[in-house]
């Protein structure tokens, strides 16, 4: 519990005059100015006369009497409040009473995120004293975690946690509400409501070292807001924080200008909305994007202290942004069209090495594209995967007509596109045992050399030949034919992707 946060819950109708305060410190202590300390502690909030000060030093968070003495005191730095003589000790009683009864709940929740070296039983724990759901956010309105003792039966929060994160158009209509716009800088609960959602919610910031790292949100279903959730709610951001910065460190956000405004991009910004950011952003004239996804399940920790450094090493002009379990990447091509073949080499070994697959977008030219483009790397993962290929590093261009064809209305046969030598070959193969479907299918991945062709086959060139002889007898085409190769290219495509082969 921090300073103004403590004198504001037990002041009741004592007067409490705020002369400094900087909330920096959470304070976990209460002791009496004595006269003889030679140094404070600076969790400890102090209560005493100016006249009883060492040397006249003030401790970083004291209440002192007021007096002529104390009342010239106006400009010091740290935490510094005046009450009446007579109320000093009437107060200094409450605040130790009130660290005293919230002190084993904020140990309760530490010892439980202690027990588990993780901020996820601490929401749990939260969510069944408060009696509600509870998330947990980070400062981009990522979902750092939420309960599950209770359903979450909001349709908005339900969409967020389904996606792990709140989209632009959500984060832009929440800082503009009045109860965020007014509320102050410090971990005091706040109750939030807005049109596009039917529950109340009430708010604390998360602070680690006075630096505001996330949300505490409970969602009012189960029961009302009442004084007790007021209480604890405060108790919980703090616990959080601490146990982010001891076990969790990997979640605090060290956003740069750049990361900032790929992740606004990626959850739904438009290029209007940024383009005054992106104005004051110089960037490379030709860029791709890359999507990051882990085939081997080892945790966002992973991904941020091992797999990102190894990354910025091979492309050490990069910009990465965390988004969907995974890393977003814009990588500067300067001139050039595409990944130099010494780039692509360090994204194979580092994909093998990690336990990744990562997708590479096509070529584009400015920033405001990027969500777009990411959307084509992550595209590529997902065609891959359909199609079954073994490949970690995926590139969209060679999964673009796929990605055509994914978008084609469901109602639509793709087999009837398809050129009718692949249902001919197909049945003369089961019929005869024989392979002039795939030999075909090889011949014009090989842009019909003979020789490639026979080689990627293992026969003999008078064999292949044979078996060209023979497909052009039953099928009546001719791949030297421009308009019919194209035919049979796209036809084998589509039979692939379909899933009659392969």
């Amino acid at each position: 519990m921090r300073f103004s946060q403590l004198l504001q819950q037990i002041s009741g109708d004592m007067t409490v005059q705020v002369l400094h305060t900087a909330d920096l410190h959470e304070i976990s202590d209460v002791a009496l100015i004595d006269g003889v300390q030679d140094r404070y502690r600076p969790d400890t909030l102090y209560f005493g006369y100016a006249e009883q000060l060492s040397k006249g030093r003030l401790p970083p968070q004291c209440v002192l009497a007021r007096n002529a003495r104390s009342e010239r005191l106006t400009g010091a730095a740290g935490d510094l409040a005046l009450t009446a003589p007579e109320s000093l000790f009437a107060l200094f009683n409450a605040a130790r009473q009130r660290l005293e009864s919230t002190r084993g709940f904020y140990g309760e929740l530490m010892a439980a995120a202690a027990s588990a070296s993780s901020i996820d039983p601490i929401i749990n724990l939260a969510a069944a004293r408060l009696g509600n759901s509870v998330v947990l956010l980070d400062a981009d309105f990522k979902i750092l975690g939420h309960s599950t003792l209770f359903p979450i039966e909001d349709p908005l929060w339900e969409e967020n946690i389904r996606l792990g994160y709140c989209s632009y158009e959500f984060v832009s209509a929440v800082a503009e509400l009045d109860a965020v716009k007014n509320a102050a800088p410090n971990s005091d609960p706040v109750v939030v409501t807005c049109y596009a959602s039917p529950l109340r919610k009430l708010s604390s910031k998360i602070y680690i070292g006075g630096k505001r790292v996330g949300i505490v949100l409970m969602l009012e279903k189960e029961s009302p807001i009442s004084s007790l959730h007021m209480e604890l709610l405060p108790i919980i951001s703090a616990a959080a924080g601490d146990a982010i910065a001891r076990y969790a460190p990997f979640l605090i956000s060290g956003n740069t200008d750049r990361q900032k405004l790929l992740y606004d991009l990626l959850i739904g910004a438009s290029p209007e909305e940024v383009s005054s950011r992106i104005s004051g952003l110089a960037f490379s004239g030709n860029l791709c994007a890359l999507c990051i996804r882990q085939s081997r399940y080892l945790g966002q920790r992973h991904l941020k202290e091992d797999v990102v450094p190894q990354l910025l090493r091979g492309l050490p002009e990069a910009c990465c942004a965390f988004h969907e379990g995974g890393i977003a990447v814009l990588v500067p091509l300067h001139r050039e069209l595409e990944l130099s073949q010494e780039q692509l080499e360090s994204l194979h070994l580092l994909a093998q090495s990690e336990h990744l697959r990562i997708g590479i977008s096509g070529l584009f030219f400015q920033p405001e594209s990027f969500a777009r483009h990411y959307a084509q790397a992550r595209r590529a993962l997902e065609l891959s995967a359909r199609l079954h290929t073994d490949e970690a590093v995926i590139a969209y261009p060679d999964y673009a007509f796929y990605d055509l064809l994914n978008k084609t209305s469901q109602g639509e046969d793709l087999g009837v596109c398809c050129h009718p030598a692949l249902s001919i070959l197909n049945r003369y193969d089961h019929a005869n045992g024989t392979d002039l479907y795939r030999t075909l299918e090889t011949y014009l991945l090989c842009g019909g050399s003979v020789k490639d062709t026979a080689q990627r086959l293992f026969i003999h060139r008078n064999s292949l030949n044979y078996r060209l002889e023979r497909i052009r007898e039953l099928t009546h085409a001719d791949p030297a034919d421009t308009a019919t190769r194209f035919h049979l290219e796209m036809s084998y495509r589509i039979d692939r992707f379909i899933g009659h082969n392969g």
